[in-house]
């Protein structure tokens, strides 16, 4: 269930609580670190490397979609700016539909829809800094 509601926020959709129903879909649109992500990707110098191989069809495992985005064998890159990587986790670790997950199943989560370079040590040691971890 984590996957489809990480799978549907990718696409753009949000859920909301509400009081009589749980949970609805949201009909305003508002910015999301998909959003974030997919406007900075090229201010990486690494992505921007991965992108221009994969524009000169080097041999790569990167592709640039036809909206410009780079993906990773499908997977959105995520750049190493202005503190995006940390968004992601801190939004993947403390949602309600996750709670805290341990660093396995957050780089598995998170492994489905993103990418980054050393993406599972920095999801290990984001998750040995959280407090309430700590203390289970």
């Amino acid at each position: 269930m984590v996957r489809e509601i990480q799978r549907l926020s990718s696409l753009g959709v949000r859920l909301a609580n509400s009081e009589d129903s749980g949970v609805s879909t949201r009909e305003i649109a508002e910015s999301s670190i998909i959003d974030e992500v997919k406007r900075h990707q090229y201010e990486d110098p690494i992505l921007s490397q991965y992108r221009d191989a994969a524009l000169q069809k080097e041999k790569t495992t990167f592709k640039v979609t036809p909206d410009g985005v780079l993906r990773y064998e499908g997977r959105l890159c995520v750049p190493d700016i202005t503190g995006l990587r940390r968004q992601v986790m801190g939004e993947a670790h403390s949602a309600r539909y996750s709670i805290h997950p341990r660093s396995t199943k957050m780089y598995h989560d998170l492994r489905c829809l993103y990418w980054w370079d050393g993406m599972k040590k920095d999801i290990a040691e984001f998750v040995a800094q959280c407090p309430n971890c700590q203390q289970v």
